[in-house]
């Protein structure tokens, strides 16, 4: 894994945006705080550097730190499928765990009933895979990668009961995405990695 000069400066603006934005949530005035957790669960696909097509699990833990501020921890997997596209000429059949800490900005449209989560996240990317030995065709051999990874996300929330909502793309067609990842680490046949949801469908739930 390699990290370049500018990729360890991206990183650490990235950081800087989470922890400012963070902070100056906590620091302002204790007046309208409203410490609400909620727990997230979404799947639908994911598409990554390496042409693979995956089915993903995210789950996350959320919590408002202001009214319109949340911090979250999120575990996301995906399971490889299939190839997103067929003019690829090398591709892996990579599964991937995702492990971040989120920080988020609400964004009403309906206060508190339809609104958009703006986030920055900063973690760490692990993608496996296997492969035929080279020599024998008959034995797999297991591949691991790890780094630094970094994501931008804008998701939807609808509100359809008290303490339920339903979170999908920001514009469910038109952009059918809500997160996509970056990381610096390089495999051979690759340099840095990125990943980004696929048509994307959750449930979140107020506790």
């Amino acid at each position: 894994m390699k990290l370049t000069h500018n990729s360890l400066r991206l990183m650490v603006l990235l950081s800087s945006f989470v922890i400012a934005g963070n902070a100056n949530a906590l620091s302002l005035g204790s007046s309208d705080t409203c410490k609400v957790d909620y727990l997230s669960f979404q799947s639908g696909m994911i598409i990554d550097r390496y042409n693979s097509l995956g089915v993903r699990i995210f789950f996350e833990y959320q919590r408002d730190i202001k009214k319109k501020w949340q911090w979250g921890i999120s575990y996301e997997n995906s399971r490889h499928l299939g190839f997103a596209a067929t003019d690829q000429p090398y591709e892996l059949e990579t599964n991937l765990n995702l492990f971040s800490l989120n920080g988020y900005y609400k964004l009403n449209v309906v206060k508190n009933r339809l609104f958009w989560t703006a986030g920055l996240g900063l973690g760490m990317v692990h993608a496996y895979w296997e492969k035929p030995l080279s020599y024998t065709f008959s034995e797999m051999e297991h591949h691991n990668i790890f780094g630094p990874v970094a994501n931008v996300s804008l998701t939807l929330n609808v509100r359809i009961t008290k303490r339920v909502y339903i979170e999908a793309s920001p514009l469910v067609v038109v952009m059918p995405t809500n997160r996509v990842y970056f990381s610096t680490m390089d495999e051979e046949h690759f340099n840095n990695f990125f990943a980004f949801t696929f048509f994307p469908f959750g449930v979140k739930f107020r506790l």
